[in-house]
């Protein structure tokens, strides 16, 4: 059940590869990010690549050759018509606490992103369905990068020090590889 959040739902990117990682990422931490996600969204839907398999309320990107997540972004903000809160499967350890600061957080931009190790973290924020013709422009040009719409767009990054000053443990630490993993187990 959805607390006082911002009515919008979480799209939860689960098309990736896995190959730095060994092992697919949706079997590791699917269940747990997704269970981060649910009290704070209406709904936490799957976008997977075309062709890939299906989970539990899945939508799929339509067929295209390159492979970036930027086309699991358009596909979800054209699934969602509006605001669009955007997450990858590979965030373990991302809390509801987390969540709900981030898709709460003050801003009128039609993308807010949270930076962590020093990096914008464009796989775990709110997307504006406004980004919809950048985001197309974008990959018609071949630009498949998500960190150029924060300039194209106006993007909003909310600072690692005012997230770290709320939030405890890594919530936002990303993970990769095998490596990345067991960094994070250690920091637990």
């Amino acid at each position: 059940m959805r607390d006082e959040s911002p009515a919008m739902n979480c799209y939860l990117l689960i098309g990736g590869e896995s190959r730095r990682m060994g092992r697919s990422k949706v079997d590791l931490f699917f269940e747990r990010t997704r269970a981060a996600a649910q009290p704070v969204f209406d709904d936490v839907i799957a976008v997977q690549r075309a062709g890939g398999p299906e989970t539990t309320n899945t939508i799929f990107e339509p067929p295209h050759k390159m492979r970036a997540p930027v086309f699991g972004v358009l596909r979800a903000l054209q699934h969602a018509h509006d605001r669009a809160f955007v997450l990858a499967v590979d965030y373990p350890a991302i809390t509801t606490e987390a969540l709900r600061l981030i898709a709460n957080w003050p801003s009128i931009a039609p993308l807010v992103i949270p930076e962590w190790d020093a990096f914008p973290q464009m796989l775990c924020g709110v997307y504006s369905s406004e980004l919809m013709s950048i985001i197309e422009q974008r990959i018609e040009c071949g630009r498949f990068d998500l960190r150029g719409l924060l300039d194209d767009a106006s993007g909003e990054i909310i600072p690692e020090h005012k997230l770290r000053a709320q939030l405890s443990g890594e919530p936002l630490r990303n993970v990769n590889t095998p490596e990345d993993y067991e960094r994070l187990q250690s920091s637990r």
